[in-house]
């Protein structure tokens, strides 16, 4: 990922959740938080709960997620913190990575962040 880095720390996931903006979809939900310390590169940070399964199923959910991401990296506005939080509720064996991506892509148009499509 050439202009975001990681998103760490429970002080900055608390802020992003209590003062950002949301969009929900069937499988995720994306937070999106202006970062007011750098305009230049955006902070990416997933959730996936122990609820989903075992571990190699919530990397496989964290991994299909910056995989998406990385594709329309390029074409998103820079500058704000992002989380994907996937929600507790969906079944892992009938997701697959084209879904995910689609979901992502949906939830950043309707907040806006895509610059062009």
């Amino acid at each position: 990922m050439v202009f975001t880095k990681s998103l760490k720390g429970r002080y900055t996931f608390k802020l992003v959740f209590k003062r950002g903006k949301y969009t929900s979809n069937k499988y995720i939900t994306l937070y999106t938080l202006k970062n007011t310390n750098n305009d230049s590169e955006n902070c990416l940070g997933i959730c996936v709960s122990k609820k989903h399964g075992n571990s190699v199923t919530r990397n496989r959910l964290k991994r299909w997620a910056k995989e998406a991401y990385k594709e329309i990296e390029k074409s998103l506005k820079k500058g704000y913190y992002i989380i994907v939080l996937y929600k507790k509720n969906i079944e892992v064996e009938n997701l697959d990575y084209t879904v995910i991506k689609q979901e992502i892509e949906e939830c950043m148009k309707e907040q806006e962040m895509v610059i062009y499509d």
